[in-house]
């Protein structure tokens, strides 16, 4: 780290090394500082811009130097003090009470973001219900036919309204939060198959609704229901295949990845790792020379694609395969055009999972974890410089007190201090007591010169 060195004065001298200054007659004038261009000359426009240059970098060296302002850090009271002070035991066992704290506190913290990482779940229940609508069928149209009219045709298309539509049951989030979650989020897509002929429906019979379209691209908007309308005048069968959204992404297990972990049907991507290892530390299937290669058992032969030996950085890639899409639920629903408007006879549960209550309010916690270091930065900076005051005052006492105990014999040696403190200052040079006197000797440039080398000496 670079040291600033005012000029004229040669660098600072290494601790513990005595500054050596040459004689007046050799010693060269300070170099002076250069003319400014804009004293010999400058336009007035240049000076009028000059007086806010200086301004704004004074400010933001005062903001850099308050930055970087070397704060004191000391706030255990030394022991010599404390031996002074009949209160400063209570200090000690208050620090003590604060650094238990200060502890605990930052071990909460932690289990707080363990526990945001691993996700707070819990299990609702998502009820569904299932409806349509007809618009211009032919029942609907006989009031406006035309008697007299050669056509019967009056150019309307029937056709009919699905919707489907959710509730999560004991949610009491207001309706309008926008932390509410909507029906489509908790599905990854919903597939309706109609069960009619091919040759009179050319659009196709299969209408599939995706939370995202494409890779890469934002996903769609969520509602609380899902309609679909076709043209159409017969009743028609439906079957809905709703495909769950879940976070982390779970997956259908193969036979054999299940028969590896006990029979388990559904797991995420994580917890298949985590079962793998446990089933191969409790089989010592472990190599004992290369420990990071398995050798595989019958049953994880039949995962691992036969496998004998497998390193772990492949167990991922071996086990993809065996990871299925979960099944969809199913509903089945029939849509009649002979009413304006049909129910479902049944509504449809189904579980769910959710973000637990607790999850914002824990995130709340750790968002305003550091509200309040500025004041306790402050007053943290207020003890510290207490302590200095502390030590200054002792410095202070301890010269008192031994000037109190033997006048005459301290000031004898306060005067030697001082005189070889002196003599280290002036350097090569003699001490004479006739020149010390006068006022004169401590205005010279050469002694304000060792003065400053000597006190950087002892940093």
């Amino acid at each position: 780290m670079s040291q600033y060195v005012r000029p004229g004065i040669p660098p600072p001298l290494p601790p513990g090394s005595i500054p050596r200054s040459s004689s007046r007659s050799h010693r060269k004038p300070p170099p002076q500082p250069p003319k400014q261009a804009s004293q010999v000359a400058a336009p007035h426009h240049a000076q009028v811009q000059g007086q806010h240059v200086p301004a704004a970098h004074a400010q933001a060296q005062a903001q850099m130097d308050k930055r970087y302002i070397r704060r004191p850090v000391e706030k255990n009271i030394p022991s010599k003090i404390e031996a002074l002070i009949p209160d400063a035991k209570l200090y000690r066992e208050l620090r003590e009470v604060e650094q238990n704290m200060d502890a605990t506190i930052s071990r909460k913290r932690l289990d707080i973001e363990d526990t945001l990482a691993k996700g707070t779940k819990e299990r609702k229940k998502l009820r569904i219900f299932i409806s349509n609508t007809v618009v211009d069928q032919p029942w609907q149209t006989v009031d406006r036919l035309d008697e007299n009219a050669f056509d019967f045709d009056i150019g309307t298309i029937p056709s009919w309204i699905l919707r489907i539509e959710g509730k999560l049951l004991d949610d009491n989030t207001p309706i309008d939060s926008p932390h509410r979650r909507k029906f489509t989020s908790f599905f990854q897509s919903i597939a309706i198959e109609l069960d009619r002929p091919k040759d009179l429906y050319p659009e196709g019979n299969i209408v599939v609704w995706n939370q995202q379209t494409k890779p890469g691209l934002q996903p769609q908007p969520m509602a609380d229901y899902v309609d679909i309308k076709r043209k159409g005048d017969t009743d028609i069968n439906v079957r809905i295949s709703f495909y769950l959204a879940t976070s982390p992404e779970r997956f259908k297990l193969s036979p054999p990845l299940s028969n590896v972990l006990g029979g388990l049907k559904e797991q995420t991507r994580q917890e298949v790792v985590m079962g793998l290892w446990q089933y191969i530390k409790s089989h010592n299937l472990q190599d004992p020379d290369e420990k990071r290669t398995i050798n595989c058992d019958d049953a994880l032969r039949q995962v691992f694609n036969n496998q004998e030996r497998i390193s772990f950085a492949q167990m991922i890639e071996y086990a993809g395969p065996h990871l299925l899409p979960l099944d969809p639920i199913v509903i089945d629903y029939t849509i009649r055009v002979d009413n304006e408007s049909t129910q479902a006879e049944f509504a449809y549960d189904i579980d769910v999972e959710v973000d637990s209550p607790q999850r914002q309010n824990l995130q709340n916690v750790l968002a305003n974890w550091h509200s309040n270091q500025d004041e306790i930065h402050s007053l943290d900076d207020q003890i510290g410089i207490t302590i200095q005051e502390l030590l200054t005052s002792k410095l202070r006492r301890d010269f008192f007190t031994q000037m109190a105990h033997d006048p005459a014999g301290f000031i004898s040696r306060w005067i030697g201090s001082q005189s070889r403190d002196l003599e280290i200052v002036l350097g090569d040079h003699d001490l004479q007591s006739e020149e010390v006197r006068r006022a004169g000797f401590y205005g010279a440039e050469d002694l304000s010169e060792s003065i400053f080398l000597l006190l950087n000496s002892r940093k």
